[in-house]
């Protein structure tokens, strides 16, 4: 819409990998009914709505845009997601106009629009946030007003309570945030365990939760996509692994570690197989990753068996630092590397690949109807006429 704003004038959907189900919505999209996760094809005899494909590409830019730009209202920020950001603000009367300034900044640089919360905890800001979305876009929970928007709030609609633990508290007669929040605290360490406890807390205005500057760590990583095309041929399935754990070592030098394990596992229209690997040397070396991901398919392979996806999933972690010792020629495999990950970040996409990844790769994700990449691609800019 920030690029085209013909598209807010009508019912606005984007669409899933194989432009197979919907996952995000425009507020005139909802108006009509239709749900996260519905079936495209459903929808494909009505005019008035657009659909289109992801544009991954264009989502991170515009993240990063976004993100930047709150950080020239603070020092310290917490980075959560895409699409949301914790920000560390002095608490005093003025903390509503800085949220104004921010949202009104916000939008002026990247063409956005966001909602802010503000509150004494993350989980109240959360909150705050969801609120604000239906006041204008800013909403502070502050003193009186927490009690009140608490009473509103059902437990299923607080960060942190997944809908198990939210059928759970119903069980126990406590149905709004603020009957959680007034609950006594023996039974609550009972029921929600530490975590659950700290989301109390949060709530009666106690921070548990501090701002992390530095993303955690993962403890695995998983890199899997749904083919475009049913998939027969081995050595397409052996190249969409490949392709698979050159994605997965990328992110798991970015975190500077180092696998011990892979999991590679393929999906038919009945069933699932997979391989499981114990590595003795750890390593984030993509060439050995992407070999012990080839052999894992040959040996699940079968002839005239249809696959629709894969993926590899790389475990057991350790620090790239705590290896006891680096032999030479791993010391030229982590330059290797290094100097491969800095050229495709430059240029934030894979400018440079391994021949085992494939070139034409037609078990690709359909993307059928993918807007322009407006703003990392030349010839895709956007033209005034």
């Amino acid at each position: 819409m920030v690029f085209n704003p013909k598209l807010e004038k009508v019912p606005l959907v984007i669409l899933s990998n194989n432009d197979g189900c919907i996952v995000a919505r425009s507020p005139k999209a909802k108006a009509l009914g239709i749900k996260m996760g519905d079936p495209a094809f459903l929808y494909k005899d009505r005019k008035e709505l657009v659909m289109l494909s992801a544009n991954f590409a264009l989502y991170s830019d515009m993240s990063q845009r976004v993100m930047q730009t709150l950080s020239t209202f603070t020092s310290e920020m917490e980075i959560y997601s895409i699409d949301e950001a914790f920000l560390l603000l002095e608490d005093n009367e003025a903390v509503y106009d800085l949220c104004a300034r921010a949202r009104q900044t916000v939008k002026q640089w990247t063409g956005l629009p966001v909602s802010i919360g503000a509150a004494p905890t993350k989980t109240l800001a959360k909150l705050a946030s969801e609120i604000g979305k239906k006041e204008g876009g800013i909403f502070v929970l502050k003193g009186e007003n927490i009690e009140e928007n608490l009473a509103q709030t059902e437990v299923s609609e607080l960060w942190g309570i997944g809908h198990a633990l939210a059928e759970k508290l119903k069980r126990q007669r406590i149905y709004t945030a603020l009957q959680l929040s007034q609950a006594d605290d023996a039974l609550l360490r009972k029921w929600l365990g530490v975590t659950g406890f700290r989301t109390v807390l949060e709530l009666r205005g106690i921070p548990c939760f501090e701002l992390s500057e530095t993303p955690e760590k993962k403890k695995s990583i998983v890199c899997s996509r749904s083919f475009g095309q049913k998939v027969t041929d081995l050595a397409q399935l052996q190249e969409a692994a490949a392709s698979f754990a050159a994605s997965a070592a990328e992110k798991l030098r970015h975190q500077g570690s180092m696998a011990r394990f892979i999991s590679v596992f393929v999906v038919t229209s009945h069933e699932t197989g997979s391989s499981h690997i114990q590595i003795p040397n750890a390593t984030s070396y993509t060439p050995d990753l992407m070999a012990l991901a080839k052999g894992a398919v040959q040996q699940m392979f079968r002839p005239g068996i249809e696959y629709r996806k894969a993926g590899v999933m790389l475990g057991d972690f350790t620090e790239d630092k705590q290896v006891d010792f680096i032999t030479p020629a791993r010391k030229e495999r982590g330059k290797a590397m290094k100097v491969l990950d800095e050229i495709n970040a430059r240029y934030n996409k894979p400018m440079v690949r391994f021949a085992a990844e494939g070139i034409e790769r037609p078990w690709k994700s359909k993307r059928s109807n993918t807007s322009p990449k407006y703003t990392t691609q030349w010839n895709e800019i956007l033209k005034i006429l």
